[in-house]
């Protein structure tokens, strides 16, 4: 009697194990267990990439704190040589600074040029600095002043718009003004800009 229950609880087996349902059941656990593989590395994934782009925003935003540090004052960090060192540091070796109204040139050729440049004399007083939650675009709202190339007094105020590499190091930077072309022209290379003695370059209209 315990050989035949034996045989029949064996047969009761095999056929569970056996049957269609048994197998589909089977092959539908297989495919939960490989989506719940996929979505672990989904979510792996996109928390690296989330870890990364942190880090990438925070970057770029040390980077423009060290820029306003510098630029709020540039004679503490040294040398011409060394103020334009420091301040093209963060950027990558291919970078441009391109201005809209003078064109593009080498981060550190610009900086050199922008506040020492031929009988330049020049500051740049940071209002506002941004960047984007991945860290991989950014900007400066800026006024920038002193004595131009003509020993006249200027003041423009302008915007940059950067590009920032993964290490937060600005790949490209667009410089752009409210004023048109001719007016930054004047300012830099001319007569400046408007002072109640000298009035607006642009027209030559004066105001006292």
């Amino acid at each position: 009697m315990a050989l035949v229950l034996a045989l029949v609880g064996a047969a009761c087996a095999a056929d569970v194990t056996e049957s269609d349902e048994y197998q589909d059941l089977e092959a539908e656990v297989a495919a939960l267990e490989q989506q719940l593989s996929e979505t672990e590395a989904e979510l792996a994934t996109t928390q690296e990439a989330l870890e990364a782009d942190a880090a990438r925003h925070d970057a770029a935003l040390a980077t423009l704190d060290l820029q306003r540090q510098v630029l709020d004052d540039p004679e503490s960090y040294g040398t011409e040589d060394e103020v334009v060192d420091l301040l093209a540091s963060r950027a990558t070796d291919d970078a441009v600074m391109d201005d809209a109204v003078f064109g593009a040139v080498p981060m550190r050729q610009a900086w050199h040029n922008t506040l020492y440049g031929g009988a330049f004399d020049a500051r740049i007083d940071v209002y506002d600095t941004w960047a984007s939650e991945d860290g991989s675009q950014g900007g400066v709202l800026w006024i920038w002043y002193g004595t131009n190339a003509q020993g006249n007094p200027f003041e423009l105020s302008g915007i940059s718009l950067m590009r920032f590499d993964e290490e937060g190091r600005i790949a490209y930077e667009l410089v752009t003004y409210p004023y048109p072309d001719a007016y930054v022209d004047e300012a830099v290379f001319g007569s400046g800009t408007p002072t109640p003695s000298t009035g607006d370059p642009s027209t030559g209209d004066t105001t006292g």
